[in-house]
């Protein structure tokens, strides 16, 4: 079974399930790994078994030589499918930015394909007087000018 096969296998059963596939690799040493979630929610465990029986089913007998990966991408993973932003629309998320080299922090409020836009709270001091005021921020970030983004998470 060819690579682009076996994709095709991953993106079908994680279809049928409600899922989407954030990553699928496979090297010349037989690793495979298959980094899928779901449109609403968390991935299952048992989602996650069914999805690698199903891989181990198309190698057939072959299967005993490859060292198979089915997870989730964690918490702290960055975002690399469209399916990732939409998912995570009302989230704290962290976006590095390539052209400031800085960070923003902020609930991302919406995603376009091309452009990502982010609110967020600040304190800053008031136009007249003494003490500060606080303000609503959003902006709006080019996915060009994001080298990262990842949830953000308040322990």
């Amino acid at each position: 079974m060819t690579q682009v096969e076996l994709e095709n296998l991953v993106q079908q059963e994680l279809a049928a399930c409600g899922a989407f596939l954030v990553e699928f690799s496979m090297n010349a040493d037989n690793q495979i790994k298959v980094f899928a979630d779901m449109e609403e929610g968390h991935i299952s465990i048992d989602q996650l078994k069914k999805l690698s029986r199903a891989v181990e089913g198309a190698l057939g007998e072959d299967s005993e030589n490859y060292s198979i990966e089915v997870s989730s991408p964690g918490m702290f993973a960055p975002f690399k499918v469209p399916a990732q932003y939409r998912k995570h629309i009302g989230r704290l998320v962290k976006v590095n930015r390539i052209s400031s080299g800085t960070s923003l922090k902020g609930t991302l409020e919406s995603y376009d394909g091309e452009t990502i836009t982010l609110h967020w709270t600040e304190r800053v001091p008031k136009p007249s007087g003494k003490g500060k005021v606080t303000v609503d921020v959003r902006e709006e970030v080019a996915l060009s000018d994001v080298s990262k983004i990842v949830l953000e998470f308040k322990f």
